[in-house]
């Protein structure tokens, strides 16, 4: 692999993790028109990452993404999710394979960690908690976008080890652990809507991630929801607790 492929490829998982933590936050008016803006800058990405079932997944969006608007998006979102927190499809981490309070806030802070350790906090305008998948993708969004700027900068080893150790270590131990479980049921739940082919992005694009690292899903993946009572206790990640140099805002993080 070329200097200039060893660059961009970061890059181009950062558009895609970006592209998916946008559509799978709460809609608003602008939502369709930035989604739209970012929709038409994957095939760049999808050309350097050369992964057929990521490609093929992001295609199957296309007919959804044009017709979008502000209403549908809306209406397809609360199908999925509905107004308050959804038992069938929840999209935070901590409901899933998190039978007891203690564990859930044990990853509650677990993720935080990861967030503090690189300078980051939701933003005071946030309406989600750190385990919401989104901001949890725009967090890989993050790390991916420094690994960009740090090889682009020529920044020494030890910060691209950083961020590289960061993406793997937060996706073994919190994205991979749940994300496959909330797409199988967002896919179940959406209906012929745009939520069911971002259930199948979202599934293909985190298995070609695995791959990268020499893993599959089977080997990360927890169990799915359990049940208050339930006396399952799965192991739990330990954070990041390092920081880099360069840190980027973000909207949604600071």
């Amino acid at each position: 692999m070329s200097a200039m492929e060893v660059m961009a490829r970061p890059q181009a998982r950062s558009q895609v993790y970006a592209f998916l933590a946008l559509a799978l936050s709460y809609p608003d008016a602008a939502q369709p028109i930035s989604l739209k803006q970012q929709y038409d800058l994957l095939p760049g990405s999808l050309e350097m990452l050369a992964d057929p079932p990521v490609s093929e997944a992001v295609g199957a969006l296309r007919p959804a993404m044009a017709a979008l608007s502000a209403a549908s998006l809306e209406d397809a979102y609360t199908r999925c999710f509905g107004h308050a927190m959804s038992k069938d499809c929840p999209p935070y981490e901590a409901e899933y394979a998190q039978a007891h309070i203690f564990q859930k806030t044990h990853t509650l802070a677990d993720i935080a960690g990861f967030y503090g350790a690189f300078g980051l906090d939701l933003a005071a305008d946030s309406h989600e908690r750190v385990d919401h998948i989104s901001v949890e993708l725009e967090f890989m969004h993050f790390l991916c976008l420094k690994e960009a700027y740090a090889l682009a900068n020529n920044h020494p080893d030890e910060q691209l080890a950083l961020c590289r150790e960061a993406q793997s270590k937060f996706l073994r131990d919190h994205v991979c652990r749940w994300a496959f479980g909330f797409a199988r049921r967002l896919c179940a739940k959406a209906g012929a809507t745009l939520y069911q082919e971002l259930g199948q992005l979202l599934a293909v694009f985190l298995e070609a991630e695995l791959r990268a690292l020499g893993l599959k899903p089977a080997q990360v993946a927890g169990p799915d929801i359990v049940e208050e009572g339930s006396q399952a206790l799965p192991e739990q990640g330990t954070g990041e607790r390092s920081s880099c140099e360069t840190c980027f805002d973000r909207e949604g993080m600071r």
